[in-house]
C-alpha cells in the first residue's frame, strides 16, 4: 500500500475540518498514514526534503505559504521522482489552489480523489538571488508585491491574518519608490522605472488578482507581467479589471514569455517574494522546470 504524509503548520490554529480530514485518513490507511505539524518557521522544508524518497503523496494542509515550503523541501531534495501533493486549502492565501482551477474543498471528494489517485503535472519555477536559490509554484513577485509581503509579515504579528493584508498594501502604497532595473530576456528586454516583475507560473496571485490571464501551471511556460512607470493611480484604477480576470491595457503594461529571465537593480535591494514568502536581492535569475511535479485532482 502506498504511503501518505500529511503535514500542516504547527502555529497555526486547527479548525474542525483538519481533525475530521485526518480522522478519516486515520481509519481509511491506518499505519500507512501519518501526521506531522511542523514546531518551527521553515521547517516543512526539511521535513518534506527528508521524506521525499519515503512517502507517495504528501498532504498539504494550509495556505500558498505552507504549500510553497513543502514544494521547496521536494524539490530541493535532489530526488528525481517526487511524491504527488495533494492540496487542502485552509489559509490566509490560496492563490494557487485557484490557479490550478480546483474545485472548492470537501473532505468526501478529496477522499474520493485518492482512490483513483488521479493527477496533474506542474511546472515548477526558480528563482536565484546572490544568496539562495528559491523555487515556486505561483508566482514570484519582484517590486511591490515584495514590498507587501514586508509589511504583511509586521503587520500579521499585531493585528492577525484577515486585517494585515488590506493595511500592508495601503502603507506600500504611501511610501512606495519606484527602482530602475534592467531585464535581460530574448523576448522583451527592459530597462526603466519598475512597479512590479511578475514571473508567472500560475494566473493568480495576491488574494484573487489576475496578474497573468490565462497561464497555465502545466504548459512548460514562465508568463512574465512587467508593470514599468504605472503609477499607484494607475494601478488601483485597474484592480477591478484585474479580480475579473482582464489584462491591463497601459503603455507601461507588459506581458510575455520568456522561460529564462535576468532582473538587474542599478542601484539599491529590491523586494520579492515567491508564494508570498519574503526574499530580496539585486540581481534576479529566473526559470521554469517543466512538469517537475504532480498536483492531485480533487
Amino acid at each position: 500500500m502506498s504511503k501518505t504524509l500529511c503535514l500542516l503548520n504547527g502555529s497555526k490554529k486547527k479548525s474542525s475540518i483538519i481533525f475530521e480530514l485526518i480522522a478519516q485518513c486515520q481509519t481509511k490507511w491506518g499505519g500507512d498514514f501519518q501526521v506531522i505539524e511542523s514546531r518551527f518557521e521553515k521547517e516543512l522544508i526539511e521535513i518534506a526534503r527528508e521524506y521525499a524518497p519515503k512517502v507517495d503523496v504528501i498532504i498539504a494542509i494550509g495556505g500558498d505559504g505552507t504549500l510553497n515550503e513543502i514544494m521547496n523541501g521536494l524539490i530541493s531534495s535532489g530526488h528525481e521522482a517526487l511524491p504527488a501533493i495533494a492540496i487542502v486549502p485552509i489559509g490566509t492565501g490560496n492563490d494557487f489552489f485557484q490557479s490550478a482551477g480546483l474545485n472548492s474543498f470537501k473532505i468526501h471528494a478529496f477522499m474520493e480523489a485518492f482512490t483513483h489517485r488521479k493527477t496533474i503535472p506542474c511546472d515548477i519555477g526558480k528563482i536565484q538571488t546572490e544568496k539562495e536559490t528559491r523555487y515556486f509554484m505561483n508566482v514570484a513577485d519582484i517590486g511591490f508585491g515584495g514590498a507587501v509581503v514586508l509589511s504583511l509579515n509586521q503587520f500579521r504579528k499585531q493585528f492577525g491574518p484577515g486585517f494585515s493584508y488590506g493595511l500592508a498594501i495601503l502603507k506600500t502604497f504611501v511610501g512606495y519608490k519606484r527602482p530602475h532595473v534592467r531585464i535581460e530576456s530574448e523576448s522583451f528586454p527592459y530597462k526603466g522605472e519598475l512597479l512590479l516583475a511578475a514571473a508567472c507560473n500560475g494566473a493568480i496571485f495576491g488574494n484573487g488578482l489576475h496578474i497573468h490571464p490565462g497561464a497555465s501551471i502545466h504548459d512548460g511556460k514562465l508568463n512574465m507581467t512587467i508593470l514599468g512607470k504605472v503609477s499607484m493611480l494607475d494601478y488601483l484604477l485597474n484592480v477591478i479589471k484585474v479580480k475579473r480576470g482582464k489584462r491591463i491595457i497601459h503603455p507601461e503594461a507588459h506581458y510575455f514569455e520568456s522561460n529564462e529571465l535576468v532582473l538587474l537593480a542599478d542601484e539599491e535591494y529590491l523586494h520579492a517574494e515567491t508564494d508570498g514568502e519574503y526574499l530580496s536581492g539585486k540581481r534576479f535569475e529566473i526559470s521554469i522546470l517543466p512538469q517537475r511535479i504532480k498536483i492531485l485532482l480533487h
